[in-house]
């Protein structure tokens, strides 16, 4: 539904012009799909964006202990930062200052809205790879221009450097790069992160690269951090977080490596409205990061175990196909042989069999216009219920056409 159409004049009135951009652009108005699913009964998730497990047991406890121990206050907790810079050296390659050049906020989203708050303002241009998530409403949003380059089926998604390099101009100002990337699950490569990388240090732009989704990775591509590289330092910022691989999604527990230089902005727009992480969770984090990984690398393989049993669904249901992602527990699902758009397709699926598939347009971007997006952090055997329902809901779509109005 159109944003013009769906919010009341007298709202439309009151709104500052950046609210409204990032309002119309994102989609978030009454009426979408996920308003239909709340109002139906049974419906099998099979798109869910949260992970399919619990914290582990000995971050539960840190928590438990710092309730126990009065730790209701405000906490900056300098023992955190000192791990997240510890993990960014080991694992990323990352050299970080953990007094000046990290900053932990309530999760990567928070963290991408104040960076570009800070940072993008009108006229600036904003290279991202399309589909994406949250890069392209945050530009709206503060007056910027998403530049989208498309992330290619026939490439596994992976950005390619030529198109990179085509679409910078006299106004980008910032590359933003999400690897592994959500909804693709491609893990982009290091010989074209370095690429990129040497258009950066040319052009004098700076890089923003979401690692979220780092440690979903099933072994395909290693993940490689595009801030480790020579003259890279300075001008990229790393945003991580505790969200996916640790199963702290409730946490709110995210972080950005941010160069010295750049933090004081990036503090200030955190200040607005952040002031100071949850302390409990902080607490938590710290026993996640410091603590035994036994769970994440568990957690891992359940992934890869369900997304095997997720792709060999989808691709035995005729107008369907989808490859194996390198990372994340998304599936990214092309549907360009049923001749409906995403949007369509997603509410016939809903209404016509009570299975929920994220549509590729809206908040993905263009690049999303002959897909959806399915998930496999659900339980194995909500998969597979899944599974018949979506393949009922194509036959249907064969012998009977779109449904598309709720019927009693």
């Amino acid at each position: 539904m159109e944003f013009e159409k769906a919010v009341p004049e007298r709202v439309r009135e009151l709104l500052i012009p950046n609210v409204r951009r990032w309002i119309s652009y994102s989609n978030a108005v009454p009426g979408s799909l996920s308003d239909l699913v709340s109002r139906l009964k049974d419906v099998v998730q099979l798109s869910e964006g949260d992970v399919g497990f619990v914290a582990a047991d000995h971050v539960r406890a840190a928590a438990k202990q710092a309730i126990d121990a009065g730790e209701t206050h405000y906490l900056n907790l300098r023992p955190l930062r000192v791990a997240i810079a510890e993990k960014l050296k080991r694992d990323n390659g990352i050299v970080a200052d953990p007094d000046s050049e990290l900053i932990v906020s309530s999760g990567c989203h928070a963290i991408i809205a104040q960076v570009f708050a800070a940072f993008v303002g009108p006229g600036d241009e904003v290279v991202m790879g399309t589909p994406d998530t949250y890069y392209q409403a945050n530009t709206v949003a503060w007056g910027g221009t998403p530049v989208f380059v498309p992330l290619r089926e026939e490439h596994r998604f992976h950005l390619d450097p030529n198109e990179v390099k085509a679409a910078i101009t006299s106004r980008t100002k910032i590359i933003a790069i999400t690897t592994p990337d959500g909804p693709t699950g491609a893990v982009h490569r290091r010989e074209d992160l370095e690429a990129i990388s040497e258009l950066a240090i040319k052009h004098d732009l700076l890089v923003v690269s979401d690692e979220i989704y780092e440690k979903i990775n099933f072994g395909i591509i290693p993940h490689f951090s595009i801030g480790s590289l020579p003259g890279m330092h300075e001008r990229t910022i790393t945003i991580n977080g505790l969200s996916k691989g640790y199963a702290m999604t409730g946490w709110r527990v995210g972080y950005g490596m941010v160069p010295s230089h750049l933090m004081l902005a990036v503090r200030a727009t955190n200040a607005l409205n952040t002031i100071r992480l949850d302390s409990i969770a902080q607490h938590a984090a710290l026993a996640a990061l410091c603590g035994p990984q036994d769970s994440v690398y568990k957690n891992v393989a359940e992934y890869k175990r369900k997304m095997n049993i997720l792709v060999d669904g989808i691709n035995a249901i005729d107008g369907l196909h989808c490859q194996f992602p390198d990372g994340t527990y998304y599936c990214w699902v092309n549907i360009a042989d049923l001749g409906l758009d995403p949007e369509s397709f997603a509410k016939h699926c809903l209404l016509s069999e009570r299975v929920y598939v994220s549509p590729g347009t809206g908040s993905f971007g263009s690049g999303g216009k002959h897909y959806v997006r399915t998930s496999c952090s659900a339980p194995e055997e909500t998969i597979q219920e899944g599974l018949r329902r979506l393949r009922r809901a194509v036959e249907r779509l064969r012998e009977e056409g779109p449904l598309l109005q709720l019927t009693a």
